[in-house]
């Protein structure tokens, strides 16, 4: 796929990108860019403190060229200039922060992963963004979740250009530090005529102990 084609099918799948609204209470969209480039967008659910939508579009020409070390950085609050966090502010909502996590039993589970972002070390930076993340446990993190991505990716090199979405709407009765933790994570991937083409419900086991990362 040339780049002018593949440039075209962006811009289609990011009005498609619309038809997940973002209009339940306490919900709010955002999007996250880099030098005018739009990496990926979302609904952050306020009240249980994580993304209710992750959208972003992946491409064979990204995932075959040079990639870059994952940063070590931390999830801040700030990756989309700080405008949501002022908008969750605005609205008697907070964000959760990156020590919420820390010896909580649960990884920070990107649903826009660093390595669906890792051409450039500052679009890798991106992701990671505390509106990008949910409590998983190491088992749905490190294995179950990994596949689902590599899969994704699998497919973004077989159809050039794919649109993946992440929902999150079914949670726990557990929290963390004001955190829900979720039950299940949705992907369902589509093609460039928006026919879906990969769909996965990973159900998540909560409880117990665990050694986050």
């Amino acid at each position: 796929m040339s780049k002018a084609k593949a440039f075209f099918f962006l811009l289609f799948f990011f009005f498609l990108s619309y038809a997940f609204a973002c209009d339940l209470p306490g919900h709010f969209d955002f999007e996250v860019s880099n030098e005018d480039r739009v990496l990926y967008t979302g609904c952050y659910d306020a009240v249980h403190k994580g993304p209710h939508l992750i959208v972003y579009f992946l491409t064979k020409e990204r995932l075959e060229g040079e990639s870059v070390r994952r940063p070590n950085t931390t999830f801040t609050q700030d990756r989309d200039g700080g405008i949501l966090q002022n908008l969750l502010n605005e609205n008697g909502y907070s964000f959760p922060e990156h020590g919420d996590y820390t010896n909580s039993g649960y990884d920070r589970g990107h649903m826009a992963p660093n390595a669906d972002f890792n051409d450039t070390r500052e679009n890798a930076l991106m992701t990671f963004f505390i509106a990008n993340i949910w409590p998983q446990t190491p088992d749905v993190n490190r294995k179950t979740w990994l596949k689902t991505e590599n899969e994704t990716r699998k497919l973004a090199v077989e159809y050039f250009i794919v649109k993946v979405v992440i929902i999150v709407d079914e949670f726990s009765d557990k929290n963390i530090n004001g955190i829900q933790v979720p039950l299940n994570f949705k992907r369902r991937v589509y093609n460039e005529e928006g026919d879906l083409i990969y769909e996965i419900d990973i159900h998540q086991v909560v409880g117990g102990a665990f050694d986050s990362i």
